[in-house]
């Protein structure tokens, strides 16, 4: 079946103030996993059956497959936006100022995937910034992008690493030197935190309560104190790194965590919204790899020693049926409208449309009840992820499909 959306500006859908773009993983920093000719090909299915007005690319550092896709996308009047990972995938590129977990101890820890090495630097070094900012300049600098894509804006988080007890070590992150005089200019008490931390609690770090927008509440206020301290972090450094993008005329988009995810992985969505042209919550409800949300969600109760019993009372607490395979739908639909609310940008909701075996099994159905629900909640677009390249044909008709429909009733 094939589907072509009308639009009235460029390739996106502005007529019902709805946005659709792609992403397209090229392959990491040190290895190219995809050929111009095979995201041509696939481009061109996509564009057969659907309008798009952003496609987001990275990271391999090729110049000559960005510069193809450019010249591409430039044909079709469609925005080109580098793929940019912040605060890891950088090992072998340069050498960057680690992690320190609250014991004092650097993070090696890694949690490989799909060739990611998920590997983080300290957010708070100056000089990483500095790195970062001229690896863009040596690698991309020269590509005619429209725009960059922020991911990797944040710290580890509880899935990373390997093994039990790594998880817990990269959240209670960091103690590095430029962090420690953070935290005391903060009047932070880091002797507070290591005392709330050995404590034994029956709800992960003893949460209270949950309002939305990552608002959690705890029994100890030094647990709230220092995730507010590194979303602190976390903003200040991406104001930098924002000002150097603006500076070279270049929109941004921003990559998060679901909202209940991203405080403890120092995100304030909210916050950050300010920053950024469009922003990305990753609502993947069907992946078993980083950002997806039962495989975060499951690393925050494991490496917090949550017990059967207390799981069920934390499932209560934030009002999610545990029993709902894929991911509770309901509880994302909520934490849409919240942040859509809230934000300051618009917001596009990220969803898996790729299928890869044992890490997301999407097919179809998933695709329409997901897109049918979050149509609803006020969002401003939808970002078809995380790899269009793994998409089955299937997978992208029936997201034509639907969005097609939608679009059909609005007008």
């Amino acid at each position: 079946m094939v589907i072509m959306i009308k639009t009235v500006r460029k390739q996106g859908i502005k007529n019902m103030d709805y946005e659709i773009t792609v992403q397209i993983f090229s392959g990491s920093f040190l290895e190219e996993t995809a050929s111009c000719k095979q995201i041509e090909k696939k481009l061109d299915f996509v564009l057969s059956r659907m309008a798009i007005s952003k496609v987001i690319m990275g990271w391999s550092p090729y110049p000559y497959l960005y510069e193809n896709t450019a010249s591409y996308l430039a044909k079709k009047n469609i925005d080109f936006y580098l793929w940019f990972p912040v605060f890891s995938e950088n090992s072998g590129l340069t050498e960057l100022g680690p992690l320190i977990d609250y014991k004092g101890e650097h993070i090696h820890s890694r949690g490989e995937h799909c060739n990611e090495d998920f590997i983080f630097c300290c957010p708070n070094n100056e000089q990483n910034i500095e790195k970062i900012l001229e690896k863009f300049e040596q690698k991309y600098n020269s590509i005619p992008f429209t725009g960059v894509f922020l991911d990797r804006i944040r710290y580890s988080s509880f899935a990373n690493g390997q093994g039990f007890g790594y998880g817990f070590r990269n959240v209670f992150s960091c103690f590095c030197p430029h962090c420690l005089e953070y935290y005391k200019k903060g009047n932070f008490n880091i002797d507070q935190l290591k005392e709330a931390l050995s404590c034994q609690t029956s709800l992960p770090l003893g949460i209270t309560g949950y309002s939305g927008n990552g608002a959690y509440t705890f029994e100890n206020s030094i647990i709230s104190d220092f995730f507010s301290l590194k979303a602190g972090i976390i903003y200040k450094s991406l104001s930098r790194i924002c000002r150097y993008f603006r500076e070279k005329g270049l929109g941004i988009g921003f990559d998060v965590f679901a909202p209940f995810l991203s405080p403890f992985v120092g995100q304030d969505s909210v916050s950050l919204s300010g920053l950024c042209d469009f922003i990305k919550p990753m609502m993947y409800r069907a992946t078993s790899a980083p950002a997806g949300i039962p495989f975060e969600l499951e690393a925050l109760l494991r490496e917090t020693n949550v017990n059967t019993n207390n799981r069920k009372n934390y499932y209560d607490l934030m009002n999610i049926n545990p029993d709902k395979k894929p991911f509770d739908l309901a509880f994302t639909i909520n934490e849409l409208q919240n942040l859509n609310a809230s934000s300051v940008c618009p917001v596009h909701a990220g969803i898996e449309i790729n299928r890869k075996k044992n890490l997301a099994d999407v097919h179809p159905g998933y695709i329409e009840e997901t897109i049918n629900a979050y149509t609803g909640t006020g969002i401003r677009g939808f970002a078809l992820s995380w790899n269009i390249l793994d998409a089955p044909e299937e997978n992208i008709e029936k997201t034509a499909e639907i969005i097609g429909k939608i679009i059909a009733q609005e007008n």
